[in-house]
């Protein structure tokens, strides 16, 4: 029996997608990252952004109602109003360069990502939640959700440092996947990469996501995140080695 080639690809960007969704439920964040650095194997660079933002907001609405009472707005407000201005920015930026030029940028991020986590774990960086903390790592985020939907990572260290416990720094991090995935969605309606010929990719991440994300948050409560951080961190530099190679 012959396989059609576009079955293959709709299986493999759902595998992708749960083992994201999986591991950003067990440990917070790091789905954009593993799905941004897998699904470009499979699709377009713009089409893989559009389904992690649609994903995403599969994810956030999912966990934000099972955490909605550890959201503190005031925590997550300035951040995500922040992330919101230069969302169009990376946006622009995706629609702007082709694929191999996206492939060796993002590369370069998950580099920088991790050497970024590994030099604050190493010298023990404290963040405050000031308002130029809250307005310069939303900005941050804004660019790198607009190209890759990559909004976890300096929401990560910023929430991690500025909340009390492990439910309201979940809480803050779905939240904020949540409002910055449907902002991106909108806007890649509107660019034409959320269309006909994503959708069936999108509702099979969707299902697929929402699967691992109910397996995942019983996992999270009785798991180490800072060893599974770790892990992620190990992880995505492989990734984006794959990623230049196949580049």
């Amino acid at each position: 029996m012959v396989v059609d080639n576009y079955v293959i690809q709709l299986v493999l960007i759902a595998a992708i997608n749960f083992l994201a969704a999986f591991l950003q439920a067990v440990s917070g964040f790091g789905y954009a990252m593993v799905a941004m650095t897998l699904m470009p194997f499979v699709l377009p660079m713009r089409y893989c952004s559009a389904i992690s933002a649609a994903t995403v907001v599969a994810i956030g609405i999912q966990m934000v109602i099972i955490l909605r009472k550890n959201i503190d707005l005031k925590v997550v407000a300035l951040p995500i109003m922040s992330a919101f201005f230069t969302i169009n920015l990376g946006i622009y930026l995706l629609m702007t360069f082709d694929d191999a030029i996206l492939k060796l940028i993002l590369a370069g991020l998950i580099f920088f990502l991790t050497g970024f986590f590994f030099y604050c774990q190493k010298n023990r960086i404290e963040l405050k939640k000031t308002t130029f903390n809250s307005v310069f790592f939303g900005l941050l985020t804004g660019i790198t959700t607009g190209m890759y939907n990559i909004v976890g990572p300096f929401f990560l260290v910023y929430y991690m440092n500025i909340t009390t416990d492990t439910l309201t720094f979940k809480a803050s991090m779905e939240f904020s996947f949540l409002m910055a995935g449907l902002y991106s969605s909108v806007r890649h309606i509107m660019v034409g990469n959320i269309s006909a010929i994503t959708l069936p990719f999108i509702l099979a991440s969707i299902c697929a996501s929402l699967i691992a994300g109910t397996v995942g948050i019983r996992i999270f409560k009785r798991i180490d995140r800072k060893k599974i951080s770790m892990m992620i961190y190990i992880l995505l530099p492989l990734l984006a080695i794959m990623l230049l190679i196949k580049n």
